[in-house]
């Protein structure tokens, strides 16, 4: 079983890469003259990703049941959780996504080494 925390971390992680992928939040996380060229697509791709592999290491931890279910609460969890971060420090939203990324890795190792 993949520990409910990590599986948190991992969809705000989520949440936040899209919402950085929308010119709006990418501003009020980087200033006003920040390029915003290839950012977008690159931002969904990472937002999707993650979501895509959280929720394959959930279905193939807890089976399709109970996975789905964990994974659609954390979705519902992780979206509030995104805007507190853009409202209270929008410029960490960089860090987070980064987070998550470590976060996914932490999954992958103690599944293929037994500790989740």
């Amino acid at each position: 079983m993949i520990p409910l925390l990590l599986l948190l971390i991992i969809g705000t992680s989520a949440a936040t890469a899209l919402a950085l992928a929308m010119p709006r939040h990418h501003e009020q996380a980087h200033g006003r003259g920040a390029m915003i060229r290839r950012q977008p697509v690159r931002r969904r791709l990472e937002g999707w990703g993650l979501i895509l592999i959280a929720a394959g290491l959930a279905v193939f931890t807890d089976g399709w049941g109970r996975g789905l279910v964990e994974v659609a609460g954390v979705a519902g969890l992780a979206a509030p959780l995104t805007a507190g971060l853009f409202a209270w420090r929008p410029a960490w939203a960089g860090r987070v996504v980064a987070g998550g990324w470590l976060a996914l890795v932490a999954g992958l190792c103690g599944l293929v080494f037994g500790f989740a």
